[in-house]
């Protein structure tokens, strides 16, 4: 089943490439990552309903991953908060599904608590970073919800766009927190840009996550503390100035953490 999800989740993202450079927030859409993924819609039968498994991209995080909460008890944390059964919105316009998908993070923060509105994802959902990567909503929705603690994990938007030309939807965003490792070691706060395709149902069927700093920084700040690397991002208020800034001045471009 892991080989089956690791070779669905490869064909859906195939073509796209997550860089570890700082993002600006206007970045040009990976057309070529969401063509595939409306050309998948019909084939796959992926539901997300089984046991979820995650292609983890490197030793280091898959063996960190053995060491996270079961995606049992993930499972029952969100038993009581979504309902994956609820049928779809199927036919909405770009611009509908980014102010759907604004007011649910701006609601529930699913980001970092996995409690997300799966009327808005297609079955064949498909998800990827640079660390790891799965296919089903529901397997995502577990998947954040073991890996961030709940208590202390924030997921704080900065811009949510409409892209109808590239028929997607980005969200940039804030993480900070503390991962459900043993230690909880805290995350360096950081810029999410995240994608997300729509199919030709207008459902997201596809998100893909680019860091605003190096995997491997993020990774050893997390061991060596937020002194090590890119300097932590500032705080919301001041990355949603500088957002519309550049909004008004296109020429600028809007690094989310400043030179370490």
């Amino acid at each position: 089943m892991l080989r089956l999800q690791q070779r669905q989740a490869a064909r859906v993202l195939s073509g796209s490439s997550c860089r570890s450079a700082a993002i600006a927030i206007s970045k040009p859409p990976t057309r070529t990552f969401h063509r595939i993924c409306r050309a998948d819609r019909r084939g796959s039968t992926t539901t997300g309903t089984d046991d979820p498994n995650y292609a983890y991209s490197d030793p280091v995080n898959r063996f960190l991953g053995q060491f996270l909460p079961s995606n049992k008890a993930a499972k029952d944390e969100l038993a009581d908060r979504v309902d994956f059964s609820q049928p779809k919105l199927k036919g909405l316009g770009v611009q509908e599904m980014a102010e759907l998908v604004e007011a649910g993070l701006t609601k529930s923060q699913w980001f970092v608590t996995g409690e997300v509105d799966p009327r808005l994802f297609a079955d064949n959902f498909a998800f990827k970073d640079e660390s790891v990567a799965t296919t089903g909503i529901k397997a995502y929705a577990t998947g954040v919800r073991k890996l961030f603690d709940q208590a202390t994990s924030k997921a704080e938007l900065v811009t949510v766009k409409a892209d109808p030309a590239a028929r997607q939807v980005i969200v940039t965003w804030r993480l900070e927190g503390r991962v459900n490792l043993p230690f909880k070691p805290k995350i360096k706060p950081y810029v999410v840009t995240t994608y997300l395709g729509l199919d030709d149902e207008g459902l997201v069927c596809s998100q893909l996550d680019e860091f605003s700093v190096p995997g491997y920084d993020l990774l050893l700040s997390i061991i060596l503390g937020e002194g090590f690397g890119a300097k932590p991002a500032p705080p919301v208020e001041e990355l949603k100035k500088q957002a519309a800034a550049a909004a008004a001045d296109p020429r600028e471009s809007m690094p989310h953490t400043a030179p370490g």
